[in-house]
């Protein structure tokens, strides 16, 4: 009998020590959540043990056969507790662009981070830092002469989100660029003087075509150009200009394939828009023939069960296959992203 009393009195002592345990973790990714982002916190983030990891995985819940995503990449926690902009990949790596600060001095420092995907479900990352670049909303590449070139928006107006140039470079891990890269562009309004701000690069599959956006007015512009050795435009020599009417919600990257283009657009989920008293609108996803003129709309309803929900980029593959970013979070800071394919 005092032996079956010493055992139980063990069980209660390590079933108490587990809730401390509990208690403890809830607080810290409580206080994760809670506590502003700086620098220091975007490089020195809590260690991912595996018991973490499963966490995190669980908030990307699988998608049934008969919706219209496919999940690709689930859950990849990145280097920044920012939310993420926008992506890309060619091939052996995703880069995944996120703000290291949502205002103050950092708000147009960007985290660039780079994932190799392994064959046992688990990654591999590191990143380099983009200071002054803007908000980061899209970022694109092209590969030429064995090397994969970035390009995104740079050179943000006096510390604010709107980039005034694009930038063409190569990843160096570790590296910080400040303002913008030794291959840069500013793009002048077609026909008309001055200089686009708010611009933003996609490349085409073949990495022929480069698409720059803009904003201007009440509508959005977009420039198309040759693109060269996968560095080199034309800046005064446009081969189509055309504009489209600003989105309703709020624009979340775009790309380009052939003579379409396609856009994303959508805020967080709706609870959570609700909960901070701001608009929701839908995901959805957007293409233009600017060659027919054809325009098409389609709604996502895919991934209602993801935490956050924000539509973060979108990539189309040389067939037409269409792949959007969806931003999730566990409790630090929306800094995990999903992929998924539109079916």
């Amino acid at each position: 009998m005092k032996n079956l009393y010493g055992c139980l009195s063990a069980a209660v002592l390590f079933c108490i020590l587990i809730a401390a345990c509990q208690l403890s973790c809830t607080k810290a990714y409580a206080k994760i959540a809670a506590d502003p982002v700086t620098e220091k916190t975007n490089t020195s983030m809590e260690k991912l043990t595996p018991e973490f990891s499963r966490k995190i995985s669980s908030t990307t819940p699988a998608e049934p056969a008969s919706g219209d995503l496919t999940l690709v990449r689930g859950a990849t926690r990145l280097s920044t507790r920012r939310i993420p902009q926008g992506y890309t990949f060619d091939g052996t790596f995703y880069y995944y662009l996120s703000n290291l600060s949502s205002s103050g001095k950092h708000s147009a420092d960007l985290r660039l981070t780079r994932v190799r995907y392994l064959a046992d479900g688990g990654y591999e990352e590191d990143y380099m830092t983009l200071r002054g670049f803007g908000h980061g909303t899209n970022i694109d590449c092209a590969i030429a002469g064995n090397k994969t070139w970035l390009w995104t928006g740079s050179d943000a107006y006096k510390g604010t989100g709107a980039a005034r140039s694009i930038s063409c470079f190569t990843y160096r891990k570790g590296a910080v660029m400040r303002n913008h890269a030794k291959i840069r562009y500013r793009i002048p309004f077609a026909g008309k003087k001055g200089f686009a701000t708010n611009c933003y690069p996609a490349v085409s599959p073949d990495g022929r075509c480069l698409a720059v956006r803009y904003t201007r007015g009440k509508y959005q512009g977009f420039q198309l150009y040759r693109l060269k050795n996968g560095t080199f435009i034309d800046v005064k020599h446009p081969v189509k200009s055309f504009r489209l009417a600003k989105t309703k919600g709020d624009f979340q990257g775009f790309d380009i394939c052939g003579t379409c283009l396609y856009t994303i657009e959508g805020t967080a989920c709706r609870a959570e828009r609700k909960e901070l008293h701001k608009a929701w609108y839908p995901i959805k996803i957007k293409t233009y023939d600017y060659k027919s003129g054809r325009k098409k709309t389609v709604k996502i309803r895919g991934a209602a069960g993801l935490t956050h929900r924000e539509p973060e980029g979108i990539q189309v593959t040389g067939d037409g296959t269409v792949y959007i970013g969806l931003a999730s979070h566990y409790k630090d800071k929306y800094t995990c992203m999903n992929i998924y394919k539109y079916k």
